[in-house]
């Protein structure tokens, strides 16, 4: 099973969107400021996407292995 891609949303409200595909399903949440700052910390992401700061920050590659 292959590791899911972890993405996390910031729009210009800071509201928070944690979103999470694994084998081609997607589930989306909304999460708190408090909590995303825990996950930041505590996770890691592949794409991180902030209006606020006009940033995206992705996450280098990995090599896949067939």
């Amino acid at each position: 099973m292959e590791e899911p891609i972890k993405i996390m949303h910031i729009d210009g409200d800071y509201r928070v969107v944690y979103i999470l595909i694994r084998e081609g399903a997607l589930i989306q949440s909304t999460v708190s400021l408090e909590a995303a700052l825990t996950m930041l910390k505590n996770d890691k992401f592949d794409l991180i996407l902030s209006e606020p700061q006009n940033m995206a920050i992705l996450t280098p590659q990995r090599v896949i292995k067939k």
